[in-house]
């Protein structure tokens, strides 16, 4: 048996039990979310997200360029 089998077998199992029970015991938490300490989890979160879309977008069209080639804007016949 490899390790990875074995880790399959043996240690998933366990694991997954762990942290399902760790999730369904309710546990008590002594704190207050206000609504300033609310807008910065949103304004975080959506940070985060524009973050991610910009740096896609970014890799996107550098990939989109090296396969297609950049288009010429030297379009006009006239020189304009």
């Amino acid at each position: 048996m490899n390790f990875v089998q074995w880790c399959t077998a043996r240690v998933l199992p366990v694991v997954s039990l762990v942290v399902v029970v760790s999730l369904l015991t309710p546990l008590t938490a002594h704190a207050y979310v206000d609504p300033g300490s609310g807008s910065v989890i949103v304004t975080t979160i959506l940070g985060v997200l524009a973050a991610i879309g910009y740096t896609f977008r970014k890799y996107f069209y550098k990939l989109k360029r090296m396969i297609f080639g950049k288009k010429s804007e030297d379009n006009t016949e006239d020189g304009e």
